[in-house]
């Protein structure tokens, strides 16, 4: 990672000058914007976050951490599951003592009533690691969800029981290692309808090394030597093979952070996009045999406009201007990546052109959540920020799409509570109310997170969509969603993980606009099967189940 210098804020201030001078015309009325309101302390979280020690004193402890919005115990909502560090005698600094033995994960029940409940201890979650991502799936097609944390040290995954309890089945499923685990995605890559899973590997740290400039505080990651990340194959009776060298994913020096997968070349079958640290991101292309092929720097993915590694901290992908092609936006300590589908087997940068390099510019970037914010049938962009040396505070951004030309920045105006700074980590989006708009939930490092209500989003129409499937996976990970309104046609991907080290809703939300009904939902299934429905009413959630021939 890099330190800040004075031509990102420049550039920033230039290109905020030129949109308030006209060259950008298109600023929706503030009252006709949605509001973000901070009701964390009112719904009953009382987490806070720590990574072992009140001062920030190397790269682990600035990497953490990340959360999910998941339904564990099938009633329909969402519940919420954070992810805590831990302090470790000889690597945490001396004054981090009193956090010994008291820092743990945190599961929330939602409880239906806008309020949650702290059920860790019951359900049996409550792990003691210095963690870092957290990802949600169905492993094992029982039908409820499981959970798999990554950790600096040996990483932790939990079967769900059913019955509101889970069982630490780390060992018995094969997912121990001694290597340090940091981003991580579920996918089916083979299609025989069961998830498998990859998990991202950041470096070897050695707290005796201590050679860095003043400014950094502590060594960056080209101080350390990569680890390789790991393809587990799900074997279909509760375990995983690492299969990681037979799939062509071994990469001994990678330094990965954010994971994550999706069809990027519409061949009904999951790639995987790997942002790394300080060097060029990878992007797998499944070949479709069970193994895959590194393309990044072919399709233009592994670095930046101008060829420049950009310490990439996680992806998201997304169909910004509705082409029916997947994009791919990329926080980094810079002005952030979009990588644009062209459709003929390449991407083209297009951060500055599309307004993302001049909102983040200013800041360090870790978390991007693509959602249709305000219903409008768009993809918009919530941006997590936060030092990335000290604990020091940046305001969160959420870019409005514009139509799919650009993306304005209109933070500002969503109300008091969005402006407060803290230090950002991961976030993930879902309608933790169910009531039609997608709310946002943010982990901060060494403080309280945030659940940020969206207050009127919902008054433009909408649909969301909860896949089960049969002969797939029952998740439905790795399904394509296309929704016809008029003469507008949504794609949204059925994915694992989203944000930084977090996990999202794996309800897949429509804004509609001023559309009441929808006129066909195309759905195709993991295993190609494609399923329609016609004349869907808006304004509510639907259960599809995946039909067999």
């Amino acid at each position: 990672m890099r330190s800040f210098d004075g031509k990102k804020i420049l550039f920033s201030l230039i290109v905020r000058f030129l949109c308030l001078s006209g060259f950008v015309s298109w600023l929706p009325a503030q009252s006709d914007l949605p509001k973000l309101v901070d009701i964390t302390q009112q719904v009953g979280i009382t987490f806070i976050h720590n990574f072992g020690d009140d001062e920030m004193s190397n790269l682990i402890e600035s990497n953490a951490a990340g959360c999910a919005f998941f339904d564990y115990d099938g009633d329909g909502d969402l519940d919420i599951y954070f992810v805590n560090g831990v302090y470790i005698e000889g690597f945490s600094h001396i004054r981090g003592r009193k956090n010994k033995g008291k820092l743990v994960n945190a599961l929330y029940r939602n409880n239906g009533n806008n309020r949650f409940t702290d059920v860790t201890a019951e359900a049996g979650v409550g792990h003691k690691g210095m963690g870092m991502a957290v990802t949600t799936a169905d492993y094992d097609n029982d039908g409820d969800q499981d959970i798999f944390v990554s950790n600096w040290g040996p990483n932790v995954f939990y079967r769900n029981n059913g019955n509101g309890t889970f069982t630490d089945f780390t060992k018995a499923a094969g997912l121990e290692h001694d290597l340090y685990g940091i981003g991580s995605t579920f996918l089916d890559y083979d299609q025989d309808g069961y998830l498998d899973l990859y998990v991202g590997n950041y470096i070897e740290y050695d707290p005796d090394y201590q050679y860095f400039y003043a400014a950094a505080k502590f060594p960056g990651p080209l101080a350390y030597h990569g680890q390789p990340d790991i393809l587990y194959h799900n074997n279909g009776d509760g375990t995983f093979t690492d299969v990681t060298r037979e799939a062509g994913v071994y990469n001994p020096e990678g330094r990965a952070m954010g994971v994550t997968s999706c069809d990027i070349d519409n061949d009904s079958d999951y790639d995987i996009f790997v942002a790394n640290d300080a060097m060029e991101n990878y992007l797998y292309r499944n070949n479709g045999d069970g193994t895959f092929t590194n393309i990044a720097l072919q399709t233009a993915t592994g670095f930046g406009q101008n060829g420049e590694a950009t310490s990439a901290m996680s992806g998201e992908f997304g169909d910004i201007d509705l082409d029916g092609l997947v994009d791919i936006i990329v926080p980094d300590m810079a002005y952030s990546c979009l990588y644009k589908n062209t459709g003929a087997g390449y991407f083209e940068e297009m951060s500055a052109r599309m307004g993302i390099a001049a909102a983040c510019g200013q800041y360090t970037s870790w978390s991007g959540n693509f959602f249709d914010f305000n219903n409008d049938g768009y993809g918009d962009l919530f941006i997590t920020n936060g030092h990335p040396h000290r604990l020091i505070g940046e305001e969160d951004l959420l870019l409005l799409n514009d139509a799919g030309q650009r993306f304005i920045n209109l933070s500002h105006q969503l109300g008091p509570d969005f402006q407060e700074k803290f230090v950002g980590r991961g976030s993930a989006v879902g309608d933790f109310d169910n009531d039609g708009d997608m709310d946002i939930l943010v982990l901060n490092l060494n403080d309280r997170p945030r659940l940020l209500l969206n207050q009127d989003g919902n008054k433009k129409h909408w649909i969301m969509i909860h896949l089960i499937g049969k002969k797939s996976n029952r998740d439905a990970i790795g399904s394509r969603i296309r929704l016809s309104t008029g003469d507008i046609i949504q794609t949204r991907w059925k994915l694992s993980s989203s944000g930084y080290l977090s996990q999202s809703d794996y309800r897949i939300h429509f804004g509609l606009g001023d559309f009441t009904q929808v006129d066909n939902i195309e759905i195709r299934w993991p295993n190609n099967q494609i399923q329609t429905l016609k004349n869907v009413k808006a304004d509510q959630i639907i259960t599809i189940k995946e039909s067999i021939p």
